[in-house]
């Protein structure tokens, strides 16, 4: 009943208004959820974006460690990057509901091209985990571990921390500036002293495909060094999905 009252409070002094019509009252209006769509993502390398596919082309290929990559929108379109924006920044776990039943309906689109394979999330340094309460990609990665019905595992750890690729320029953003950022998750190898909470989300060894999961996929210089560290450990397919892609 507190809790209850005291959410009436926050709503009357913080309105809400809907992320695609701004009507006051809802993050997500009946309307918009039954109407709103992004415009689809045109198929391309996600480096370069040529050719018609959404894998990594051979020029690409040459020089990063990802294989390809699935979006759900573009990161300019402005209701994603809204939700986005209060998901992470504002820390508004509200938005939490709608970007599920956005992932949700777009599984089908969304499904990596390979079977057999395991979800990770791309993760956040420690300390920003820590000051935001969360780690998004981790929430991505469960969620795609829920709708394709495959296991999610924490195989990667930040080693140290970075300043966001979605604030940064398209000008001063480079492939391979952030290697060596990710290691193994030591409870990758070594399972005999883990928490029971976190036993689902560890394994005794690397699996042979993976799809990485993050909000936003810019220069694609945080996803690959995650898929870097992943393939010189042993892993042979990297894939990657995520919410929204920036501009090249």
């Amino acid at each position: 009943m507190e809790s209850h009252i005291g959410q009436l409070a926050i709503n009357s002094l913080f309105p809400r208004f809907c992320l695609g019509c701004h009507t006051e009252g809802t993050l997500w209006c009946l309307t918009c959820s039954t109407t709103w769509w992004p415009a689809p993502v045109r198929f391309g390398c996600p480096f370069c974006g040529k050719g018609s596919m959404s894998f990594v082309c051979s020029d690409c290929r040459s020089e990063s460690f990802l294989d390809g990559l699935s979006v759900f929108a573009h990161y300019g379109n402005p209701v994603v990057r809204e939700a986005i924006h209060q998901w992470k920044y504002i820390c508004d776990k509200t938005v939490n509901d709608v970007l599920f039943r956005w992932i949700i309906r777009a599984a089908p689109a969304l499904q990596p091209p390979f079977s057999n394979f395991v979800f990770a999330p791309v993760p956040l340094h420690r300390f920003k985990t820590r000051s935001r309460g969360f780690d998004q990609a981790g929430v991505l990665a469960d969620w795609c571990g829920q709708i394709y019905n495959q296991p999610v595992y924490d195989l990667l750890v930040r080693t140290r921390q970075t300043s966001s690729q979605a604030q940064k320029s398209h000008e001063v953003r480079k492939l391979g500036e952030l290697d060596g950022l990710f290691a193994i998750n030591p409870n990758v190898t070594n399972t005999s002293d883990c928490h029971p909470e976190a036993e689902g989300r560890r394994i005794s060894s690397l699996p042979e495909k993976v799809v990485l999961c993050d909000d936003v996929f810019t220069s694609g210089a945080t996803m690959d060094s995650a898929a870097r560290c992943l393939k010189e450990n042993g892993v042979k397919s990297v894939w990657g999905l995520v919410i929204a892609k920036g501009n090249m």
